[in-house]
């Protein structure tokens, strides 16, 4: 029975690890629901009340931070010269919003992201899988500093919990790795790589990893537009979450935010749920509650901004499938109209 078990576990692995992301992503939305909404009726007088105005233009932050994410996906891309325009790459982007409410994490679509670039720029998978490695890690140097910059601001504690030293840890660790894999010899892997006999054929499978992430050390207007870009995509999502907030009638400052959100963000990137839903919402509600918001306000912003993330997605499984009937250049025309 137990081999049979485990046998059965093999086979349907993959399978099995998404159903349980699934139970895990609702259950963690249950909870929330069930926990927060004491009166269901407190929820219909909030929304009556929220300004539609605010949320509209929170939902407009989505816009530009696809767009803008296109735009630094193109930087990197053009340095391996893939010819690949910024219409193709936001239609790429919308996709990849739709593929990440079905993979695990946050970065779910990330994978569809590389193999598209890969097909339609002519570039190896390797190649295209190391420029969205580069992009996320900009990201996440962002989001960091963001979130030292609160710091200064005046931002140090979430009720009587000092952030200050785990802050300062997770720069650090951000800046480390973003410098290591801008330089992957530095820690000479290839020596030991080629010790092994296992080793060597993985070298072999990673020789165009490493070859495009040794190539971005020539680029170094490239990577100073991704950074830029990056803050700008780290912003806007700090946008998306304040105008909510404000539209619910929420009074917490935008420096309560512009620490909060890079949080959330690395929260959600942990593989156990289904595009980070149930965790993103949660850690938003923790954290808006222990700075003095209300239960059901803070629980509904968390839906709300679900929501739009949904409404996102769905735009980006319509474009999915309608793409094959579109012409959408990818060489010189369209790059003269980006």
């Amino acid at each position: 029975m137990k081999n049979k078990i485990i046998s059965f576990y093999k086979k349907n692995k993959r399978i099995i690890l998404i159903i349980i992301r699934v139970v895990i992503s609702v259950s963690l939305i249950a909870y929330l629901i069930r926990t927060q909404f004491k009166d269901p009726q407190n929820i219909l007088d909030i929304l009556k009340t929220a300004n539609i105005y605010l949320l509209l233009l929170s939902l407009s932050t989505h816009i530009f931070g696809i767009w803008i994410t296109a735009v630094r996906w193109k930087t990197l891309l053009d340095t391996q010269k893939t010819g690949l325009g910024t219409r193709t790459l936001t239609v790429s982007v919308l996709i990849g919003f739709f593929f990440n409410n079905f993979l695990p994490t946050t970065i779910g679509g990330d994978v569809y992201r590389a193999y598209d670039a890969s097909k339609k720029g002519k570039i190896t998978l390797g190649t295209s899988a190391s420029v969205i490695l580069v992009e996320r890690f900009s990201g996440i140097v962002a989001a960091g500093t963001y979130a030292i910059a609160a710091l200064f601001l005046g931002f140090t504690a979430i009720g009587n919990q000092s952030v200050i030293i785990p802050v300062i840890i997770f720069f650090i660790i951000s800046i480390i790795l973003a410098f290591l894999i801008i330089n992957p010899s530095i820690l000479k892997f290839g020596r030991l790589f080629d010790r092994f006999r296992i080793f060597r054929k993985l070298k072999e499978k990673l020789s165009d990893v490493y070859r495009t992430l040794q190539s971005f050390k020539k680029y170094k207007v490239a990577l100073i537009k991704i950074l830029i870009y990056s803050f700008l995509i780290q912003f806007a999502v700090i946008l998306n979450y304040y105008l909510t907030a404000r539209a619910l009638g929420i009074d917490l400052s935008l420096i309560s935010f512009i620490f909060m959100v890079p949080v959330i963000t690395v929260i959600t990137m942990l593989p156990i749920s289904i595009g980070g839903m149930g965790l993103r919402e949660n850690s938003l509600v923790f954290i808006m509650v222990a700075l003095g918001a209300e239960n059901d306000k803070a629980a509904l912003c968390s839906l709300l901004i679900f929501a739009m993330l949904i409404i996102v997605g769905i735009i980006g499984g319509i474009a999915y499938n309608i793409r094959p009937y579109l012409k959408v250049g990818t060489a010189s025309k369209e790059n003269a109209g980006s």
